[in-house]
Parts: C-alpha cells; structure tokens; sequence
C-alpha cells in the first residue's frame, strides 16, 4: 500500500484561488493602510497591488486594482461574496470587519482561479 503524502493531503483540504478586484476609496485614507487590512480578512493571504500607472482617478476617490489570493475549502464564489460583505458591511452590531475608507469593491468574477496545487 502506497503511503499518503502530506502534500497530497493538503491538496486535497486547501485549495488556493485568486480574483481581481476594482476598489474606490476615500483618498483620505491610505491604500498601503486599506489593502493591508483587507489581507486581515479570514482566508486571504495576499493582496496586490496591480493598477496600472495610467489608471484613471478622480479628486477625492483613488481607483486601485487588486489580486487576491485566498485559501479556501469550500466554493471559492462564496467566499468572494464573503469578503465583499466583509468588506463593505457598515453595521457595526452585525460585523465589524468594515474597512474604513472602502467606498466601493467590485469583484471580478471571470479572474476568478485555482492556482496550481503546493510543489
């Protein structure tokens, strides 16, 4: 009988996905400061930066495009409809997981990707 790998194992429980996301924010507040607490959120485990230099903005709202790779065991759809409410649910009674300075985030569903299993 052939031994079970733990490799093998892992990539069978976790599975690592990655999105793109749009985000406005209050140009008050820092992206270095939004980004990094959206990698707070559960599940996420990176977040980058990938606007382009010649990304449109507007006076008072920063545009910024982002990856996100996150870690899931279950459809990875809902976790994506997840952070979405975590990031943007204002009442504080029901979750405070609300990223300050977020205006709006707009997911991109057709990023939506398994990435290759652990080497």
């Amino acid at each position: 009988m052939k031994p079970i790998k733990l490799k093998n194992l892992l990539n069978e429980i976790l599975q690592t996905y990655q999105v793109e996301a749009f985000i406005t924010t209050d140009r008050k507040f820092n992206i270095t400061d939004v980004l990094n607490q959206i990698r707070a959120l559960r599940k996420v485990t990176i977040v980058s930066n990938i606007s382009p230099e010649d990304l449109q903005q507007k006076p008072n709202v920063e545009s910024t495009i982002v990856k996100i790779k996150f870690v899931t065991r279950g459809n990875p759809k809902s976790d994506v409809a997840s952070f979405k409410k975590d990031i943007m649910t204002s009442d504080m009674d029901a979750n405070d997981l609300k990223i300050k300075g977020v205006l709006s985030i707009h997911f991109r569903e057709d990023t939506l990707k398994r990435l290759s299993n652990i080497e």
